[in-house]
């Protein structure tokens, strides 16, 4: 097997949540490269259109059945709002997690989370018992996540019977980076660890022809794998969720595989 113990790890999530894993990634002997492609803007509560729409959802929260956070980003977002608006959070409402890290997130502030067991997305939130139509026809379901996004969420669990808002609490930038820039971060081709389908989205968008470019990818999700083998993605690692943790474990077991 090909000895990958020279092979650069280029890290690729927002620069205010990658410092755990970079430090983590030193511990090997790899080059690790940081080379962020989105930026999180939260909303804040200063009048405009958007701040307005997220505070007026959080002062309504009590009259909700259930809210899912779709990210890690969300369930931050969603109660530092909460926090401002509400003494002590409301009873009464169902939580929910796509994965683990935005669970631990909502357990953290004291939150009862459910989540799926296996498959972390829409998915495999929407195959949750307490999400089924017999349940949740009639109720009213908020959704917690950034601007835009999938709409399968929302349009299923509408079709099952529920009324579903969203609270759009922040949204991504992509960053645009140089053909030199690009060139800085690919050399020697390196793993690249992508963190969501969006940013395989804008790595793609940004060089055309990455799958050759790269010794392979990291993803957090089957979804995003299945896309990036569509794209022409030949060694693509599955990490079992997005959290550091689990991209850790699918590395190091990508790097023992060789011989490491």
């Amino acid at each position: 097997m090909t000895d990958r113990k020279n092979i650069p790890l280029v890290v690729t999530r927002p620069s205010d949540q990658a410092s755990e894993l970079l430090s983590s990634l030193s511990a090997l002997d790899n080059d690790v490269r940081h080379h962020p492609l989105i930026d999180i803007r939260g909303f804040r509560d200063d009048g405009t259109p958007e701040s307005s729409a997220v505070k007026q959802r959080i002062l309504d929260i009590d009259g909700y059945h259930s809210v899912i956070a779709i990210s890690q980003n969300a369930a931050e977002a969603g109660l530092a709002w909460l926090d401002d608006y509400w003494p002590q959070h409301p009873v009464g409402i169902t939580w929910y997690a796509v994965g683990p890290t935005t669970a631990e997130v909502l357990r953290g502030a004291g939150l009862p989370v459910e989540m799926p067991a296996e498959r972390f997305d829409s998915e495999g939130v929407l195959a949750l018992d307490g999400l089924q139509a017999a349940v949740i026809e009639g109720e009213k379901i908020l959704i917690w996540r950034g601007v835009g996004g999938r709409e399968t969420l929302a349009s299923v669990l509408r079709q099952r019977g529920a009324r579903v808002d969203y609270a759009e609490l922040y949204e991504r930038r992509q960053i645009d980076y140089s053909g030199a820039d690009w060139d800085a971060a690919l050399e020697d081709g390196p793993l690249l660890l992508l963190s969501s389908g969006q940013a395989l989205d804008i790595a793609m968008e940004q060089v055309a022809d990455l799958p050759r470019r790269v010794a392979g990818i990291l993803v957090p999700s089957t979804r995003v794998a299945d896309q990036a083998r569509a794209r022409g993605f030949r060694e693509v690692l599955v990490a079992a969720s997005a959290r550091n943790e689990d991209t850790l474990h699918s590395l190091r077991a990508w790097l023992a595989a060789a011989g490491r």
